[in-house]
């Protein structure tokens, strides 16, 4: 197995952990490759009032566009209430939508509220995925970029052996050459979060990923934002194979509070914003931006 290393320099973090000047930290990472924008739980139905801590997907929109992202990893529950095409169409179109040429997304349970999802399917199109399985991939500037299913019992489930299962892990085979992946979907497998916090049904994927050294996993449901050190998918210890992962939630519908910080939680902001990554040929950085400025959790690390 590879082992993560983490670049170190000074910057400003949350609450603690690893952080990184931009300058020293990507030096040493090779050439730079692209930039990524990621963030879930978004946008509020059309019409619904918005205030300080609901329905700022329009705030959040602005700020990513700012950042001019070469990608858009949208997380999850994309569009509230129930992620039909026309809510879609009224709402989540008026904002992140102008961001759709650029967009890679996954699903959400919202969006299962829909029968079949069909309105995420319908609206995303083939960049969504196979419509009973939501499950693709993509390579970015030589990094590969999964997208996984997290709505287990509508897919048939997430466990070994499962069809998602058996497909990601051809998948990693097929595209071991390719030195760096990052995997996104929506339910965290490790959350401090009040109102979800983990999810051992995505146990088995993460060991998957272990076994073929993925960088990085993405997701949301929880709606703030948290940084985990790397865990491996039982949630005990560290070790070579461990992932570090990011919990981003904090895309406009709505903030949830924190109950205690789980284990190898290093970083958390209930704040709406988004998380930027620039990948380079050996690794990469990140900086989380609140809508609202101020300080923001930030770092790099090497591939495996």
């Amino acid at each position: 197995m590879k082992t993560v290393r983490l670049a170190t320099a000074l910057a400003v973090c949350l609450v603690g952990g690893i952080s990184a000047s931009s300058a020293a930290a990507s030096s040493s990472l090779g050439s730079y490759q692209t930039r990524i924008v990621a963030v879930g739980d978004i946008a509020c139905p059309a019409g619904a009032a918005v205030t300080s801590t609901t329905c700022q997907q329009a705030a959040t929109y602005s700020l990513a566009a700012s950042l001019k992202p070469d990608h858009v990893l949208v997380l999850g529950d994309n569009q509230y209430d129930s992620g039909s095409l026309a809510e879609y169409q009224a709402s989540y179109a008026t904002t992140w939508g102008k961001l759709k040429s650029k967009t890679f997304p996954v699903a959400g349970n919202h969006e299962y509220y829909t029968a079949g999802a069909t309105g995420y399917f319908d609206y995303f199109g083939s960049a969504a995925g196979g419509r009973t399985q939501g499950w693709h991939s993509s390579t970015f500037s030589g990094w590969r970029v999964i997208g996984l299913n997290s709505n287990c019992a509508s897919i048939g489930g997430c466990q070994t052996g499962s069809t998602q299962e058996k497909w990601l892990r051809s998948n990693l085979y097929q595209n071991r050459s390719k030195k760096c992946t990052i995997a996104l979907w929506h339910h965290p497998r490790f959350s401090s979060g009040q109102v979800h916090g983990d999810n051992p049904e995505m146990a088995d994927l993460w060991k998957t990923l272990q076994d073929y050294d993925a960088e990085l996993v993405l997701s949301a449901h929880d709606h703030g934002y948290e940084r985990f050190l790397p865990i491996p998918s039982d949630g005990t210890g560290g070790g070579d194979d461990a992932i570090p992962s990011w919990v981003v939630g904090g895309g406009g519908k709505s903030l949830y509070p924190i109950v205690y910080s789980r284990p190898n939680s290093t970083g958390y902001s209930l704040s709406f914003g988004v998380l930027k990554l620039n990948l380079y040929s050996k690794g990469y950085t990140w900086r989380y931006y609140p809508t609202t400025g101020g300080s923001t959790d930030n770092g790099s690390a090497y591939c495996r």
